[in-house]
């Protein structure tokens, strides 16, 4: 017993709406399981579509479901199916002269049909033979639009035909035959006629004549519905399809042992054998499956999209629907990579700030174990910082020292100094004065020649006269090389 029984589980739902009835079929679908959980029908001939619309409607709010899938199935009635030959074996080449050649095949215009085929088979050389659907777009846009306004949204659009084959070959294993079999699917109103080589059709004929015709009027349409079968075999060999039929299966709203699988097989002289398709349907309750037996429709083309898993060829859905799904499933994948791109930015700050937190705690922890330190650190600069300056002002104090006692030595009796001026950029001046003239310059000469002046040059000497003397008044500029060392 599962832990999460719902989990997986979707609604799925199918409608046939081509004809005098209103079909719908309601299944449970997981991946385990398929159960067929409701069935309905109505008499929609005379209807509006608002009408039909409000009889879907009300059948939904009985079920209560939420945003089912829905599959419409598009019966043989409804379409023109033909049998072709084209010119080519390569898909793509066929596939593009199928929509070039489309129209000449019906009264419509290209842009009022929609088409799509089955490929039967290569046929004699370089030739390839298919089974030709076409239906108007007018009537699959006004099946949409009745179940849209009823609330549902087109998943999916079947050839009725296909679907019916592929359950009936998939349940009584006939995929891999390689005869022929008639499939006699007897509706309401109309029957399909269909011949099946491989699990596949290869080819469909409507006959307009159904259980009510058969019930209602028997004596007349009882041979009427044997000549159509009989014009449908006619048909399908005068156009040298495949290899003819080697039995009929019989299925839809007919009983088996019926007077009309009886006179088929002696009128055919063909062995004719009956498909209960409901005994092979899971249904939720007897009482559904008593129901189904007593009635007139054959709700086989609504349950076989269901039940089995479609290896469908036709998709009649129409271009702008094919478009919107591709624009949806296109905005589904850019947001999911929204999603992923943000996760993974969302991942890549959370990884970048768990690191800065814990590189910030490491480093609070270090600083608080080395706190101690640190503060011993800075006294312990603070007190070098002061030495440091301490020791150059000693320093400068011994420079100036002997400065003053170069200049002692090198200065001559006749020269007074008035003012002397030195940094601790190493500029240095001499202001004073002398009696001649020429012991100026000797005293420049002799302050070049030591080695602790350097460019010595002299910058003012003005004359004047005092007392009746001549007075030679200069200033001598020069740098002290040793401070030029220290301090540069």
């Amino acid at each position: 017993m599962s832990v999460f029984p719902h989990i997986g589980i979707k609604d799925v739902i199918s409608v046939s709406l081509s004809g005098d009835n209103l079909k719908l079929a309601y299944a449970k679908v997981s991946p385990t399981r398929k159960e067929l959980v409701d069935l309905v029908s109505y008499e929609i001939q005379g209807l509006s579509d608002e009408e039909i619309t409000k009889s879907i409607r009300s059948s939904l709010d009985s079920l209560k479901l939420s945003a089912p899938e829905v599959i419409v199935t598009v019966p043989s009635h409804a379409t023109i199916a033909k049998n072709i030959e084209i010119p080519s074996l390569d898909a793509r080449e066929i596939r593009e002269i199928v929509d070039l050649q489309a129209g000449r095949h019906t009264p419509y215009s290209r842009e009022e049909i929609i088409i799509d085929y089955i490929n039967i088979g290569a046929y004699r050389e370089n030739y390839t033979k298919i089974l030709l659907i076409i239906v108007t777009l007018s009537v699959i846009r006004r099946q949409i639009d009745i179940l849209e306004r009823a609330g549902l949204r087109i998943e999916k659009v079947y050839f009725t035909p296909e679907v019916i084959t592929h359950l009936f070959s998939s349940t009584v294993k006939s995929g891999q035959s390689q005869s022929v079999q008639t499939l006699i699917h007897v509706d309401a109103h109309f029957t399909d006629f269909i011949n099946i080589c491989k699990g596949e059709v290869i080819f469909v004929r409507s006959i307009p004549i159904g259980k009510q015709h058969l019930i209602s009027e028997r004596d007349r349409y009882q041979m009427r519905f044997i000549e159509e079968v009989k014009k449908s075999f006619e048909t399908y060999q005068s156009e040298d399809i495949g290899s003819l039929p080697e039995e009929i299966i019989l299925t839809g709203s007919v009983r088996e042992d019926s007077e009309l699988q009886d006179l088929l097989g002696k009128m055919l002289y063909m062995p004719v054998k009956f498909f209960s398709y409901l005994d092979h349907v899971p249904l939720a309750s007897q009482e559904l499956k008593k129901s189904l037996s007593v009635g007139q429709d054959s709700f086989l083309d609504v349950i076989a999209p269901l039940i089995n898993p479609v290896r469908k060829h036709i998709n009649l859905i129409p271009e702008e629907i094919k478009l919107r799904k591709r624009f949806e499933e296109k905005s589904k994948d850019l947001v999911a990579a929204g999603v992923y791109i943000l996760t993974i930015f969302a991942m890549l700050c959370l990884i970048l700030i768990s690191k800065i937190y814990f590189k910030a705690s490491y480093l609070k922890n270090i600083n608080d174990m080395y706190a101690p330190v640190i503060e011993a650190s800075k006294r312990l600069e603070k007190d070098f910082s002061q030495m440091r300056l301490i020791k150059r002002e000693l320093k400068d104090r011994h420079i100036a020292i002997e400065v003053l006692a170069e200049l002692y030595d090198l200065i001559p009796t006749d020269v007074q100094l008035n003012g002397i001026k030195f940094s601790l950029q190493g500029r240095f001046s001499i202001e004073g004065n002398s009696r001649t003239m020429g012991m100026v310059f000797s005293f420049i000469g002799d302050m070049e020649e030591s080695e602790l002046f350097k460019n010595v040059e002299s910058k003012r000497t003005t004359k004047r006269k005092e007392e009746g003397e001549e007075i030679v008044d200069f200033e001598i500029i020069c740098t002290i090389e040793d401070i030029l060392g220290k301090t540069g």
